[in-house]
C-alpha cells in the first residue's frame, strides 16, 4: 500500500530523532519502513522531503568504496544489465555525484565494480550523435529536451554541448527547428528542477551541476532569482556562507 505523506514525514522525523540528525538516503533502506523512491514520488526529491519535514540535509558522510561498488553490483543483478546513470538515480541508494567524485566518472565506477562500462561517448561520430536525436524524435513525436536526451538517449547533453556548442545547435544540425526559450517558466517548475538535480547528486547543486544535468540553464536561475545563492535558498537549500 502506498504510504501517505504524513506517514513518510513521521518516519523521517522518527529516524532523525534516533540518529540525532537527518538520515542519509541509503539509511532509509536499512533503517526505515519505506523506500527512497516512495519519498521521491511524494515529494519530488529527497531534498524537498527533508525540507518539508523541517530537517537540515546532513553533511560530511563518506560512504566506503566497497559499499559503493556493492550497490553497483546489486543494481546490476536486479536489472540484469549494466546499470546506466539514470538507473542509479531512479533505483539506487547513492547519488551520481558520489560515484563521479569518488571514481572520476560513471564508467570508471563501473570498471571498479568489474562491470562493462558504456562506450566513451566523447569519441562518437557527429553522424551517430545526430542519428540519436532523430531516433528519439521519432520515438517521442517531438524534438527531445535535454532531460529527455538524458533519460532516453545513449548520449548525454554534455556530449552534444561539447561537440556542437549548445543543445539548440545540435537540434538544428539534426535538421530540426531549435527550441525557443520559454517566455516565463513557472517558479515552482524551476524550484522542482533544482531540487531534482540536488537529489540526483546527493548534494547542494552548483550552477555547473545545473548546466550539466538540469533541464534549465544556470543563467535562467540567475535571471529569475538574482543569484545562484538566492535560487538555492528559495528551493530550501542552505548554501555554505563564505
Amino acid at each position: 500500500m502506498t504510504p501517505t505523506r504524513n506517514q513518510l514525514l513521521a518516519e523521517l522525523q522518527e529516524l532523525a530523532a534516533d540518529l540525532g540528525r537527518a538520515p542519509f538516503p541509503d539509511e532509509i533502506a536499512k533503517k526505515g519502513s519505506f523506500a527512497l523512491p516512495e519519498y521521491r514520488a511524494e515529494f519530488g526529491s529527497w531534498a524537498h522531503a527533508l525540507s518539508v519535514a523541517d530537517l537540515e540535509q546532513p553533511t560530511g558522510k563518506r560512504i566506503p568504496q566497497d559499499a559503493l561498488i556493492a550497490e553497483l553490483k546489486r543494481l546490476a543483478a536486479k536489472l540484469e544489465k549494466v546499470p546506466a546513470e539514470q538507473d542509479m538515480y531512479e533505483k539506487g541508494r547513492h547519488g551520481l555525484s558520489t560515484y563521479k567524485n569518488r571514481f572520476g566518472s560513471w564508467n570508471e565506477a563501473l570498471a571498479a565494480a568489474d562491470l562493462d562500462s558504456r562506450p566513451d561517448r566523447t569519441q562518437k561520430s557527429r553522424d551517430a550523435l545526430l542519428s540519436e536525436i532523430k531516433r528519439i524524435t521519432d520515438d517521442l513525436g517531438h524534438t527531445p529536451t535535454k532531460r529527455e536526451m538524458s533519460t532516453y538517449g545513449n548520449f548525454s547533453p554534455v556530449t552534444y554541448r561539447h561537440r556542437f556548442g549548445s543543445w539548440n545547435e545540435a537540434i538544428e544540425a539534426a535538421g530540426f527547428e531549435s527550441q525557443s526559450p520559454k517566455e516565463r517558466i513557472p517558479e515552482e517548475e524551476l524550484i522542482n528542477e533544482l531540487q531534482r538535480v540536488g537529489d540526483a547528486n546527493d548534494s547542494i547543486p552548483s550552477s555547473t551541476d545545473m548546466d550539466r544535468d538540469g533541464e534549465f540553464s544556470s543563467g535562467t536561475y540567475f535571471n529569475r532569482f538574482g543569484s545562484w545563492t538566492a535560487a538555492l535558498e528559495v528551493a530550501g537549500f542552505e548554501p555554505d556562507s563564505k
